[in-house]
């Protein structure tokens, strides 16, 4: 799952523990510029949640987390 896969899924949504690594991925190659406006509400709320269950790998843990400092600082 990308980033367009996720701004696209339904207001509640389940996804997949491997969707989940591949969104990170994703999301570690984005700036906040790359989220439209309407939709970094819900970016945040989903590294919020991502973060806060450490279902992160360390190896995006840290851009993932500069990404939401910068949508809470929007």
């Amino acid at each position: 799952m990308n980033l367009e896969q996720f701004l696209a899924l339904p207001q509640k949504y389940e996804i997949s523990a491997e969707s989940v690594q591949n969104l990170n991925q994703d999301l570690s190659t984005k700036t906040i510029n790359d989220i439209p406006v309407e939709k970094r509400a819900l970016v945040n709320e989903y590294l919020v949640n991502t973060l806060n269950m450490n279902s992160v790998d360390t190896s995006v843990k840290d851009k993932l987390s500069s990404l939401l400092i910068e949508l809470q600082n929007v």
